[in-house]
């Protein structure tokens, strides 16, 4: 609807609520101007579902209702088309065929059915509305048919979740938007029938103009068209599948902290290359340090007073010195050890794939805490992201190309040697993994982490099976889940 159009139902509004105030009757204005308001929402739309959801969102706004539906009658049969406050619904559920039940409830009565009963209204048939309200935790539940020219065209369902029953002042609004909106819902449903009819006439042209003699330009037209269309169908080119792919080290050692402690130093971090047993990073050795004087001084002490047992000949005092010397050895040879753990060192010539403490230095670390990744630089294995719908195509052996978005001008071969039978929900999608090799000596230029795409070749398929597998796939698949 245009700017004129919205101008002059606002005029109209307006004075229609100035003749009504002055005649004593406010209640009338405001609900007459509230219905043309409801009809300037539903005009203000393109398209059914659109208008449809428009309108059920803006009723359940003024009546306060939880949920509002909208149902048109198509082919003999009522579906509901639109809900308050929601763009897609599923027709199939539960909620759906409940809400399709109380519309034909009250369309097949011609009333305005109501749960609970408004108090002095005529004896109506509510079973479908009270399931309706029960099974959806609502207290109340009311419908309002949409007529045009005499006719059923569908119908309104209004829900309340809390709070009062509808009342005879709702019911009025309802009835008078519903008075207003059943022409504009018709407009709307007529318009995208005659889409699809014009579509057919356009189709029901070109194959008379086909048979007919004459039209050389489009008989020619189509004969290009079904050329093209065989030769798309029976040339073979290669099929490939295109996945994301990701380039890990084939051995990758994870570095851990040997002991509780405190950071100390940090030598390298993620990215760096390093040799086999340079440093990384170091631990605070201090207390050890402290505790290993300790425990030479102790053992000192021990041997001293073994020294005067062995001297007295107290064999007893001579067997338990002894003891405690080698006691007071083996914590030595511990605490040994852990002055070297304190030295994080590479196990192997390679790069540092995780880990950076140069941010971290004075920070506690737990024992047993993974610091550092390092994988080596002459091994790599490439981890790939494939589509569910290209598993049933892919099998080990199968030989491809990997191009890194850090090489761009420059193409790996690759061969898949695992499928791993896991499918992982990643970005909307299920992917599987599955592992592949390089298929020749790595250059220097590989890291480990370095991402891109690949493409893997399952066999040859014709350019028109290539370009709509995929959408014939999914017409199956749909096809299958709705029939029965």
């Amino acid at each position: 609807m245009g700017p004129s159009a919205e101008h002059f139902l606002h005029r109209e509004l307006v004075a229609l609520q100035s003749v009504a105030r002055s005649q004593g009757q406010g209640a009338v204005a405001d609900r007459a101007g509230a219905c043309l308001e409801l009809l300037s929402v539903a005009l203000a739309q393109r398209g059914l579902r659109a208008t449809a959801t428009a309108v059920a969102t803006e009723l359940a706004t003024r009546l306060r209702a939880e949920r509002v539906s909208l149902g048109l009658v198509r082919r003999g049969q009522m579906r509901v088309v639109a809900l308050s406050h929601s763009a897609r619904f599923d027709p199939r559920a539960n909620l759906a065929r409940d809400l399709t039940a109380a519309m034909e409830e009250a369309a097949d009565q011609d009333a305005v059915l109501t749960h609970p009963v408004v108090p002095g209204a005529a004896l109506r048939i509510t079973r479908a509305h009270e399931e309706l309200a029960t099974r959806h935790g609502g207290t109340a539940a009311c419908t309002v048919p949409l007529a045009h020219r005499g006719a059923v065209i569908g119908a309104l369902t209004l829900e309340r979740s809390r709070g009062p029953a509808f009342d005879a002042e709702a019911l009025s609004f309802c009835t008078g938007a519903a008075e207003l909106l059943a022409p504009v819902l018709v407009l709307a449903q007529a318009a995208e029938t005659r889409l699809l009819e014009r579509g057919r006439e356009a189709l029901r042209g070109l194959f008379v103009r086909l048979r007919e003699p004459g039209h050389p330009q489009t008989k020619a037209s189509a004969g290009l068209v079904v050329l093209v269309v065989a030769l798309l169908a029976w040339v073979p080119v290669r099929h490939r599948i295109i996945a994301e792919a990701t380039l890990e080290g084939r051995v990758q050692r994870a570095i851990v902290a040997g002991l509780d402690g405190y950071v100390a130093e940090a030598h390298a971090r993620a990215g760096d290359v390093v040799q086999e047993g340079q440093v990384l990073a170091r631990l605070d050795e201090r207390d050890l340090r402290l505790e290993r004087r300790k425990t030479l001084g102790r053992r000192e002490q021990l041997r001293k007073e073994h020294r005067e047992a062995l001297a007295g000949h107290d064999r007893a005092e001579v067997a338990i010195l002894g003891a405690k010397i080698a006691q007071a050895e083996a914590q030595l040879e511990l605490l040994e050890e852990n002055l070297v753990r304190t030295q994080l060192v590479a196990p192997f010539d390679g790069v540092v794939v995780r880990g950076d403490l140069s941010q971290s230095l004075g920070a506690p670390v737990d024992k047993g805490a993974v610091l550092f990744e390092v994988a080596p630089l002459d091994g790599y294995r490439i981890i790939l992201k494939v589509d569910d719908q290209d598993m049933a195509e892919l099998v080990e052996g199968a030989r491809g190309r990997l191009a890194l978005a850090a090489l761009p001008g420059r193409s790996l071969g690759l061969a898949v040697e695992q499928i791993t039978p896991v499918a992982t929900a990643e970005d909307g999608r299920n992917t599987f993994r599955v592992e592949a090799h390089l298929e020749e000596e790595p250059s220097q230029s590989l890291r480990p982490g370095m991402e891109g795409m690949a493409k893997i070749e399952v066999g040859r398929r014709s350019l028109l099976w290539i370009a709509s597998h995929r959408l014939v796939d999914a017409l199956r698949l749909a096809a299958w889940s709705w029939l029965p």
